[in-house]
């Protein structure tokens, strides 16, 4: 059976003088391959090798008809391209208190030299405490972000599930679909 770890799904979108050239490529260890390949200008193209034989279609209906099959995937893509951004932007937030842990942290090393050179100690603690209580909030947000960074993660491990119980679909639809335009006359061996 086709899993995730070996499938490899490649869109390209390239631009060359106002002419967009669109390709979803699917591999397998296997030998299994997919490839729907749109051309701005309206040429497409679709071929589908497995057991060491190519199958090519140019057949509107059966290209629309894949695209159909695809059409779950491509949602469940875009829902992981969301996800992704979400992670990136917890990953600014991190930083940024990363940043702060440490302007904190200089601070303190400031404050203990101070107190060791001047010696106004009544001073020094109350800046101190005032440096722990913004350590203590920091770290309260280090909590909710790591809380939310779970969220996320079992999102993503929910989303992966469904996708790959779409990939498996679309996979089987389109060898069923390739499999009624060979019969159909449709699809031709290359």
């Amino acid at each position: 059976m086709r899993s995730l770890s070996t499938l490899i799904f490649v869109v390209l979108a390239a631009t060359a003088s106002a002419s967009t050239h669109s390709t979803h490529i699917v591999n397998t260890d296997d030998g299994y391959e997919f490839r729907l390949v749109r051309d701005s200008d309206g040429q497409s193209f679709a071929s589908l090798k497995r057991d060491g034989i190519r199958y090519v279609t140019t057949d509107a209906n059966v290209i629309a008809d894949i695209e159909k099959a695809m059409e779950k995937h491509r949602e469940l893509s875009a829902s992981h391209s969301r996800l992704g951004r979400r992670h990136s932007e917890l990953g600014r937030e991190h930083s940024q208190l990363g940043r702060e842990h440490s302007r904190l942290g200089r601070e303190q090393s400031r404050l203990a030299r101070e107190a060791s050179r001047y010696g106004d100690a009544e001073d020094v603690e109350r800046q101190q405490r005032d440096l722990e209580k913004e350590q203590r909030k920091l770290e309260e947000k280090q909590r909710q972000l790591e809380d939310r960074q779970r969220e996320l993660e079992d999102q993503q491990h929910d989303l992966e599930a469904r996708q790959r119980i779409a990939e498996r679909d679309a996979n089987r639809a389109i060898e069923q679909i390739f499999d009624r335009a060979v019969r159909d006359g449709k699809a031709k061996r290359d």
